[in-house]
Parts: structure tokens; sequence; C-alpha cells
């Protein structure tokens, strides 16, 4: 658990908390595959206390329906998810946690944060607005256009536009320029929509 403390310390997710505080979360460790763990949090007290927020995440559906007509696709993800947004300093407090080392808060949202999904989906949705044939859910993005010459001149935009918000995509998982590919267990073609396989 050390060596998860010093990597989250070094990425600037976490920070020391010095002095007493209102509110402490038991921590959950959670095996990985490869022998790393994932240090979660359990929020459930502190939910109670934080004022949620409320924005509509898509569905499905609705963002598949302006996608027909498109040959050219590519997928991006955002890296590190949640921790990509930062909490407001007056925000943090609420997400310290208790380890041997000491104590510790988040300086990013994380998840287990009742409301983080609808925040997060707002966010990446903000910084995306206005740009023709790009959608996302959660951290999957999808840029998609009826021509190569229009999607080189969308994924432009969308790349600039997570250049300006400070996101930061995860290149091994990106997917780019496929005239078919599988978002969100469909399976997109310039013959429409469907599902795959599995």
């Amino acid at each position: 658990m050390s060596a998860k403390i010093t990597e989250l310390l070094d990425k600037d997710i976490i920070e020391p908390v010095e002095g007493l505080t209102p509110w402490v979360n038991p921590i959950v460790i959670v095996p990985k595959q490869g022998g790393d763990i994932h240090l979660c949090i359990d929020m459930r007290r502190a939910n109670e206390a934080i004022e949620r927020t409320r924005y509509s995440i898509p569905t499905v559906d609705e963002l598949l329906q302006n996608m027909n007509g498109s040959k050219i696709f590519s997928k991006l993800d955002l890296k590190w998810g949640y921790h990509q947004l930062e909490l407001a300093p007056e925000s943090r407090g609420i997400t310290t946690f208790a380890t041997h080392e000491g104590l510790y808060r988040y300086k990013r949202l994380l998840f287990g944060v009742n409301s983080a999904s609808k925040i997060y989906q707002h966010e990446i949705a903000t910084a995306l607005a206005g740009i023709d044939g790009v959608n996302n859910i959660s951290d999957d993005i999808i840029v998609h256009a009826p021509d190569q010459t229009t999607h080189d001149r969308r994924m432009h935009e969308v790349l600039q536009r997570l250049r300006d918000s400070g996101l930061t995509l995860n290149s091994d998982k990106c997917i780019l320029n496929m005239d078919h590919l599988v978002f969100m267990g469909m399976l997109l073609t310039e013959k429409g929509i469907g599902p795959t396989e599995d």
C-alpha cells in the first residue's frame, strides 16, 4: 500500500492532511491482476453529506441516433478517469482517509462520490459542446463523420478542446480512423448500427 500512496502523491491525486479533520473515511484495498492494487475509499457516510448535482447522462440510443451516414469512426479514451477533474480545496476534506502512514485526502474527483459520474459526464460534454459528430459517455468519446476530411477536421477540434480543458487521452486505448467500431456494446459501420456478435 505504501507504493500506491507514493504513486498517488507523485501524480498529484492525493495530498497529506495536517491536523484535525471532521471526516475520515475507511479504505478498501482491491487487488488487481499483476499484483497491483486499487486503493478505494468507502464514501457511503460522506455521500450522505454531499450535495448532489443533477446532470443527465445520455442513453446509448440518444448518442447513436445521429451516427447514421457516418463511415469513419474513432474512439478516444481519457486517461485516469475521474482523477482528471480537480476538487475545489474546500471540497477535499470530505475525502480524507486514514492509512498506517497518516491521513490523506483527494485533490481530484474520485470513484465512490455519489455524483461523480454525472459531474464527469457534464465536464466532458461541456468541453466538447458544439462539435458536430462527437459524442461521449463518461470517458469514452466517439468522433464520426461521413468522410475522412470531415472526420479529420472534427478530430483536430476535439483534440484542441481536450488540450484547452486540460484533459489527457490514454493513447493505448484510442482507436482511430476505422470503418467499423464497437461503442457501448454496439457495432457502428457505414451500413448502420447493430449488435456485436458478443
